[in-house]
């Protein structure tokens, strides 16, 4: 059974892909909070140093999401999105028309986005 569970959390971290800023400090608080506050109900009297490392982050992910919030929303999207939002802006930059409408077959991925500025360089 033990072997099945560390298989199945191997295959889940190799699917990992990180979709926002948030990513990894959420999976933090997956793998040290839930054990922290499953350890707190058989540890009487409960160390400070236990609350502190299971809250802390929480409390840090928390921040984390108000100041993207307020400073920089576009790192609480999506990679692919920002990824598609610098191609749209570069392509704004060089004066070319937008595809209309905009779908993920007209965008440029990076790999051709890079042939696209080479091509521009010659």
């Amino acid at each position: 059974m033990r072997d099945n569970i560390a298989a199945r959390a191997i295959d889940a971290g190799g699917k990992l892909t990180v979709k926002s800023a948030l990513n990894p400090i959420l999976w933090l608080c997956a793998i040290v909070s839930i054990p922290g506050l499953v350890a707190i109900q058989f540890i009487t009297p409960t160390p400070v140093w236990l609350i502190i490392l299971v809250c802390g982050p929480v409390v840090t992910a928390m921040l984390g999401f108000l100041i993207l919030l307020f400073i920089d929303r576009d790192k609480l999207q999506s990679e692919e999105y920002q990824i598609r939002k610098q191609t749209l802006e570069y392509m704004q930059q060089k004066g070319q028309t937008l595809p209309s409408p905009v779908s993920d077959s007209e965008l440029i991925t990076p790999p051709e986005l890079g042939r696209f500025l080479e091509g521009e360089r010659k």
